[in-house]
């Protein structure tokens, strides 16, 4: 159950409903064998990560203890266990687990996720970012020396046609009534006028997203595409919706954002830099839980060049149990090894890392502000 948390972006796993997420990170829960090779602790393991799935995190919590205490040696159950205790906002026990278990030898890809957002949450900044550099290179390590799942061209990607807004989308995925994503929605389409021009917002929604939110949007300039969940999928598929942009054959440069992060001046200006640097992908990190290899909200690239996504998930498996962090884990597994040789990395926060870069010196936020962060307390109303 190891990921970590952002205290500006929705912190929970899994998610109920809603509409696109805009997270950077949550606790997850790390795969647990259930074939040969099961440790002792195995139905522990399988019962608290049943209760965390549930959002019972007490409850949870009380089964992982128990683990602890019989499995003193497991280094999943000190994992599992730590956390447990960051959703409980234990942070400084939460630390310690997660120490324990890589102590006793956890190789776990999420652990240093976890590290990184609770060490964070107590102002241990420098540690939280050694932490985060770790678990970007112990992913590049392991997904960056797959084979990539297509060849790019060798010539640089055309240059960027300003005046043809229809080639250049903006993606999201909605559904559900939440106004946490709305609200943003509606203002991005407002402030894409001004600060992305010649771009079109695009939004693939199912049929749960009522006529009366989706007409402002509409209104406003969206594209609307209307989505279906195949029968037997999970609610979180939804999130790769957004993913189908990339193939669309009218589409010649692609953004990925979640719903509920608002636009800005840095945002644009990182944009513009990636479309002058002639690479075919552009990425940003731009806060201390931005430890995954590539966010679902913070991506793009040029059109025409990645496979339907629908090809790409028939032999995806993640490395830890699927639920709403699936868009990410999707990125991390099938594209990294592709985009890695070819993308512009903006980052504020592991800068250098992965070959990333700083940030355009212009657009700088306000303190407490990032790209890609949940906007949505800027819409709540005040007493």
């Amino acid at each position: 159950m190891t990921k970590k948390t952002n205290p500006s972006k929705r912190k929970s796993r899994p998610r109920k409903g809603g509409a696109e997420k805009g997270r950077a990170g949550a606790p997850t829960p790390q795969k647990i064998q259930v074939n040969a090779g099961r440790s002792p602790a195995h139905d522990h393991l399988v019962r608290g990560l049943k209760l965390f799935t549930a959002q019972d995190f007490k409850a949870s919590f009380d089964v992982m203890t128990e683990a602890a205490t019989l499995y003193p040696e497991e280094p999943a159950v000190h994992e599992n266990l730590g956390v447990v205790l960051m959703k409980l906002r234990k942070f400084d026990a939460s630390i310690a687990a997660l120490n324990r278990a890589l102590e006793l030898g956890s190789d776990s890809l999420n652990i240093h996720d976890a590290l990184c957002g609770a060490l964070g949450h107590v102002g241990k900044m420098p540690d939280a970012i050694r932490h985060g550099r770790l678990s970007l290179e112990a992913k590049d390590r392991k997904f960056g020396a797959q084979p990539p799942i297509c060849k790019l061209p060798k010539a640089k990607p055309p240059e960027f046609n300003g005046q043809a807004r229809g080639e250049n989308v903006i993606a999201y995925s909605l559904w559900g009534t939440n106004q946490r994503y709305y609200a943003p929605l509606q203002e991005n389409l407002r402030i894409a006028a001004h600060l992305f021009p010649a771009w079109t917002i695009r939004i693939y929604h199912d049929a749960d997203v009522a006529q009366e939110l989706l007409s402002p949007l509409a209104k406003h300039g969206a594209q609307l595409q209307p989505m279906t969940l195949p029968a037997g999928e999970p609610p979180h598929r939804r999130l790769l919706w957004r993913f189908k942009v990339w193939s669309d054959p009218g589409v010649k440069r692609f953004l990925v954002r979640d719903a509920d992060s608002l636009f800005s001046v840095k945002e644009r200006v990182a944009v513009d830099d990636w479309l002058r640097s002639g690479r075919y992908f552009h990425a940003m990190r731009d806060f201390f839980t931005h430890t995954d290899v590539l966010l679902a909200g913070m991506f793009g690239g040029v059109g025409g060049v990645l496979p339907p996504i629908e090809d790409l998930l028939k032999d995806f498996r993640g490395f830890r149990l699927e639920g709403d962090h699936v868009d990410q884990d999707f990125l991390t597994v099938r594209m990294w090894p592709t985009v890695r040789n070819n993308c512009l990395i903006h980052d504020s926060v592991f800068t250098g890392c992965l070959g990333s870069v700083p940030f355009p010196p212009y657009g700088a936020l306000p303190a407490g502000h990032h790209i890609g962060q949940n906007a949505f307390i800027h819409f709540r109303k005040t007493k």
